[in-house]
């Protein structure tokens, strides 16, 4: 899987005025980092296999 380009510069622009947010210098440069940090994680779940586990959705708590 290719690595997602870093969250900074026009993209944290462009994202941050989608979510209508006026972000300083000095937040944009602790919200880029954390942003990059949260996409890994993403990453790392993506990798996970999860086998045969049926979807949430047909649990059924009945017997608890």
């Amino acid at each position: 899987m290719a690595q997602r380009p870093s969250i900074s510069g026009q993209p944290l622009d462009e994202a941050a005025k989608m979510a209508r947010l006026e972000l300083t210098d000095e937040r944009k440069a602790a919200v880029g980092p954390a942003l990059d940090m949260v996409n890994g994680l993403v990453d790392l779940l993506d990798g996970i296999e999860l086998g045969d586990a049926p979807p949430a959705s047909s649990f059924n708590a009945r017997w608890v």
